[in-house]
């Protein structure tokens, strides 16, 4: 049973749900130790080691408003992270290419409860400035935090002990888990207003899946920077690996920063601030295209990765603005379209690619900047100020 604790203690505790939202990246920091460990096996197979968990966690996110009426938030929790770190650490004990792939799989199907169980907790117990905080704080800020955390120490230990070992990183959640499952109160379910009457159904604004569906296109759009930074950099010669990977984690880096200020600009730019959010991204695309230099790119970068961390939380904080009271948390819903863009994104842009006859580097980037402007104007356009009034319809 959960503890009487301080406003602050819960503050710290919902935000610390967000540390693993994108762990699923410390396979990506030793893939080239993976791929030599398999030599028998396709590269693009080996590679689902790193891909297959953003695919999987799609499905308990689309059933995720379900799930809480059936399972308390809290036994959400305790599944989510238990799936995370068993499905993250067994592949250590592992030399079964398959059979490591089966347990990044039931890590996605943690990342799946818990990425937006980790919103949805924050809508329970705050709301106004303090939830909009709290939302760009955990999504941004104490992911990003995750995400550089993860990375590094799978890298460390891959490199000391061998690739292996880098699956140990998912271990540490389990202090998350303690601390959760012993102090986090369970939220309170929230009730229709008597007015609308018992029998009611909520009917969801279909703005939200506008919202949604443009989730998927922003982080499809966004591959293209991620996949084209680092050929960019060494292929027209502005610097080598190490510096095109300090490009990635400079976008990161403006990430985590704007997650500290994302409450400010939604309170500034009530109507705006999701549009604002992707047209400083590609703004970012923009400057990293055009950049005849390393100094340039780094500018570019940290104004993309920026712009991402407003969009990001911009995204989940309409969904739930635009949720009617009563109805199930549609947060699930941006997860589903974040995983979607990162599946389609790569066969999108080679489409492109295919259809313009280029080939990989600035032209990405190119595709990336026009996106994301067009995004944003479109957003700016269709997505405006959520509606206050509950839209029911009376069960016959």
């Amino acid at each position: 049973m959960a503890k009487n604790i301080s406003r602050n203690m819960l503050k710290f505790l919902v935000v610390i749900l967000a540390f693993q939202d994108v762990a699923a990246g410390v396979a990506g920091s030793i893939m080239a130790d993976i791929i030599k460990a398999f030599p028998d096996y396709d590269p693009t197979i080996v590679m689902l080691v790193a891909t297959f968990p953003g695919l999987i966690q799609i499905v308990p996110a689309l059933f995720y408003g379900r799930l809480t009426k059936v399972f308390k938030k809290k036994t959400l929790l305790f599944i989510g992270l238990t799936l995370f770190i068993i499905g993250g650490t067994l592949p250590t004990f592992m030399d079964n290419l398959p059979l490591i792939i089966a347990m990044r799989g039931l890590l996605g199907l943690g990342v799946g409860i818990t990425m937006p169980l980790s919103i949805d907790v924050i809508t329970d117990f705050f709301d106004g400035r303090e939830r909009d905080f709290l939302i760009g704080f955990g999504t941004s800020t104490i992911a990003c935090i995750g995400a550089i955390f993860f990375q590094l120490g799978g890298g460390i230990l891959a490199d000391s002990f061998g690739w292996q070992y880098g699956f140990l990183t998912y271990l540490f959640p389990i202090w998350i888990l303690a601390l959760t499952i012993v102090y986090l109160p369970e939220p309170e379910k929230k009730q229709v207003s008597e007015a609308t009457g018992s029998k009611t159904k909520v009917k969801l604004p279909k703005a939200i899946y506008w919202v949604c569906l443009g989730q998927v296109f922003y982080s499809a759009l966004i591959f293209g920077y991620v996949t084209n930074i680092s050929v960019v950099i060494q292929g027209d010669k502005l610097g080598n690996a190490t510096e095109a990977g300090l490009a990635i984690s400079i976008f990161t880096f403006g990430t985590l920063l704007a997650g500290f200020v994302f409450g400010k600009v939604k309170h500034a730019l009530p109507n705006f601030y999701l549009p604002v959010g992707v047209f400083v991204t590609g703004l970012g695309m923009v400057i990293c295209y055009f950049s005849p230099n390393l100094a340039m790119i780094f500018i570019g970068s940290v104004i993309g990765g920026a712009g991402m961390g407003i969009g990001l939380p911009g995204v989940f904080t309409k969904v739930s603005e635009l949720t009617p009271v009563g109805a199930p948390p549609q947060v699930g819903l941006v997860v589903v379209g974040q995983g979607l863009g990162g599946i389609i994104g790569p066969f999108g842009f080679q489409a492109i690619q295919n259809i313009f006859n280029q080939d990989i580097g600035r032209f990405p980037l190119a595709i990336s900047s026009v996106g994301l402007i067009l995004l944003a104007l479109i957003w700016a356009v269709t997505v405006m100020k959520p509606k206050k009034d509950l839209e029911v319809t009376l069960n016959s």
